[in-house]
């Protein structure tokens, strides 16, 4: 079943990144968030494509511009937190994530 609101698919999206499903992933972001994201990753440290087994997340709405509604997501792992920004808007009838950047990053004591 497809979401109704922004933050039904933050949460679907959170949880396919829990679960390590890829596909459902791609399905809800759109090519230039994806080189974002993929963009992220290559700039070393601590990032949501670099921590292993994530253990939980948490999700705060961030604020609103016109039709987008951007949240931050907060994703745990042993290896420590690292904060995204992701903005959901409409497209062609399904929420896509339209922008993602990372906010912060925290390793775990000791890690």
């Amino acid at each position: 079943m497809e979401p109704t609101s922004a933050r039904e698919a933050a949460e679907r999206n959170a949880g396919a990144v829990m679960a390590g499903n890829l596909a459902q992933i791609m399905a809800d972001i759109t090519p230039g968030a994806l080189t974002q994201m993929m963009a992220m990753g290559t700039q070393g440290g601590l990032s949501p494509t670099s921590m292993p087994n994530m253990t939980g997340y948490e999700i705060v709405e961030a604020g609103q511009d016109g039709d987008a509604t951007t949240f931050h997501v907060t994703f745990e792992s042993s290896m420590g937190k690292a904060t995204l920004a992701t903005t959901w808007k409409q497209v062609m009838g399904q929420w896509k994530i339209t922008a993602i950047a990372l906010v912060s990053a925290e390793p775990a004591a000791g890690a």
